[in-house]
């Protein structure tokens, strides 16, 4: 159907832009601490930590389920949920860095 692939190409681009985000903040934080030769711990409360997680494991169960719901898809929608998941780990893991570090985006 026309709406599955618009919902589809829509969460695929908001995904694809915060994992572009989330990349090139990352790479820079570990460009400047690299720089400054200063490194931390980061640490979290159980709280935090498991609001990540359910909000980690919502967020894979939608974008599954929106890859599964696409009628276009038929053949390729397990590369895709890998793919998908792929980002959002990765999101997740620097999620941790992005959360504490202050980012200058003026430099």
């Amino acid at each position: 159907m026309r709406s599955d692939l618009i919902v589809f190409v829509l969460t695929e681009s908001i995904l694809l832009l915060l994992f572009v985000v989330t990349l090139i903040a990352d790479r820079r934080i570990r460009l400047k601490a690299n720089k400054s030769g200063i490194t931390a711990e980061i640490k979290r409360g159980e709280q935090s930590m498991n609001a990540l997680y359910v909000n980690f494991g919502i967020a894979t169960v939608v974008f599954t389920l929106i890859v599964q719901a696409c009628e276009v898809l038929k053949g390729n929608q397990v590369f895709f949920i890998v793919l998908n998941y792929g980002m959002l780990t990765y999101i997740r893991i620097s999620g941790d860095t992005l959360l504490i570090s202050p980012i200058n985006w003026s430099n």
